[in-house]
């Protein structure tokens, strides 16, 4: 293989995608230099992070490597042909951090956290709910304070692209260095009300000079959520 070549339809790739070389760093869990390095030539990219670049840019990982199915501008061409029988293709893995997101009490910041691990979805399933993976995140939590809606120690999916909180919903919200997921509602005068579906749990009222003066940030809403049954 050659490096320079590889390294240039990776550059290619990633610009028509219209992605910086921060996002891809950050999407793919690698360094910024890194990704420099593979798109000049200097280094070598792993077949395992080859596949998930391709993934990322919509092309084969045939594409990356040999080069194939290009056109005049270098642009890739080959996408994934959605063949339920490619298992490569029939799932979307989508970044799971080692952070337990509190339903009780609070927990470290996501922010100084990187994936340690990807569960699989079905991307039948991804595009029958309008979702892109490259938005999506999975927790852990802990507590039991959204119980029963969301039991202690369950796996939640969040969407960063939903960061508007909407009365009756459920999202990831961080304040200051913590995570907490929450049900959320409006008041009167622009604060935001978190609220626990355990009853025993009060609300917590922030104000809308809280929000504005203090380090609060909606992550992402809550679309899934997954566990196991006690045995």
């Amino acid at each position: 293989m050659n490096r320079q070549e590889i390294g240039s339809r990776l550059r290619a790739a990633r610009e028509n995608k219209s992605l910086s070389r921060g996002e891809v760093a950050k999407r793919v869990d690698i360094g910024t230099t890194t990704l420099q390095q593979w798109e000049t030539g200097g280094r070598e990219a792993s077949l395992e992070t080859l596949e998930k670049l391709s993934r990322l840019y919509d092309v084969t990982p045939h594409y990356l490597i040999f080069g194939e199915n290009t056109s005049t501008d270098n642009a890739p061409q080959a996408t994934y042909s959605h063949d339920t029988d490619d298992l490569s293709d029939e799932y979307a893995y989508i970044p799971a951090y080692d952070v337990e997101v509190s339903a009780g009490n609070g927990s470290v910041c996501l922010g100084e956290a990187t994936a340690t691990k990807h569960l699989a979805f079905r991307r039948q399933w991804l595009t029958a709910r309008g979702l892109r993976e490259q938005s999506l995140a999975a927790l852990f939590t802990k507590g039991d304070s959204m119980t029963p809606t969301i039991p202690e120690s369950a796996v939640v999916v969040i969407n960063r692209e939903h960061t508007q909180a909407l009365d009756g919903k459920v999202y990831v919200i961080r304040i200051d260095d913590r995570h907490y997921v929450k049900r959320t509602q409006w008041l009167i005068g622009g604060g935001l009300r978190l609220i626990s579906d355990n009853k025993f749990y009060e609300p917590l009222d922030i104000t809308k000079a809280d929000m504005a003066a203090n380090n609060i940030e909606i992550c992402g809403q809550v679309i899934h959520t997954s566990y196991d049954l006690p045995d």
